[in-house]
């Protein structure tokens, strides 16, 4: 029974370190002891290769301060870029949260998700673990719904309200997608999208953004019909 017992112990030995070893770099992995105290790494905003992340403030709402999100590299801790925002920075799940997609290690897409949808795009573009260039695409995307809301929209109703809203308009399609060194965009607009009643306006914005040369490629403008809801 002794020798039959320690035949176990030797064999459950083997087992049980394999697990400890295997579990260990998934725990190393969740550790990041360089980051500061008032921030938490975003996990799924992490590169493939692990290297490069987004910050979050850890939640305070006791404090006013809201120090803003940041694009770091995890290991050896470093500041790449400070993502400025008016309202400060924004804790995991607050609405305004920065997002983001990475198309390889060297290249992330950064938003923020807002109620409705999303808006604040921006490609950030990382060479020798520093942020070599930002696109701030939004402005551009902007300036085709500016110009049709105003145009279209506040001339035929200049009492209404000047103010329309980004929106997840259809889950089938994604907004923003990467493709080689292209950004596919798929953007909807609505001046309500809580249904309120009244003159009704939406547009759409299908474009291929090119990051080697930071211009439209190709960009189709839809406007929607304006129509006048019911009050409810």
């Amino acid at each position: 029974m002794l020798i039959a017992g320690g035949a176990l112990l030797l064999l459950f030995y083997p087992i049980v370190r394999a697990q400890e070893e295997s579990a260990s770099p998934a725990a190393e992995e969740k550790s990041y002891p360089e980051v500061p105290k008032e921030y938490e790494v975003g996990e799924d905003t992490i590169s493939p290769d692990g290297r490069f992340a987004i910050l979050y403030p850890v939640r305070n709402e006791e404090s006013g301060d809201r120090p803003s999100n940041l694009l770091v590299r995890l290991k050896p801790y470093a500041i790449l870029e400070e993502l400025e925002d008016e309202q400060g920075g924004y804790w995991k799940g607050m609405r305004g949260e920065p997002r983001a997609m990475w198309n390889g290690n060297s290249m992330v897409a950064i938003w923020h998700a807002h109620k409705w949808g999303n808006e604040d795009l921006a490609v950030y573009e990382i060479e020798n673990d520093k942020v070599k260039r930002v696109q701030k695409i939004w402005p551009q995307v902007v300036k085709y719904f500016d110009r049709d809301f105003h145009a279209r929209f506040l001339t035929k109703y200049p009492k209404e309200s000047d103010s329309y809203t980004f929106v997840a308009n259809d889950s089938s399609v994604q907004e923003i997608e990467f493709k080689d060194h292209k950004l596919l965009l798929n953007i909807f607009a609505d001046n309500k999208p809580n249904l309120a009643g009244g003159p009704h306006w939406t547009a759409e914005l299908h474009a291929v953004w090119n990051v080697d040369t930071g211009k439209f490629d190709k960009v189709d403008f839809r406007p929607g019909k304006i129509t006048t809801r019911q009050w409810q």
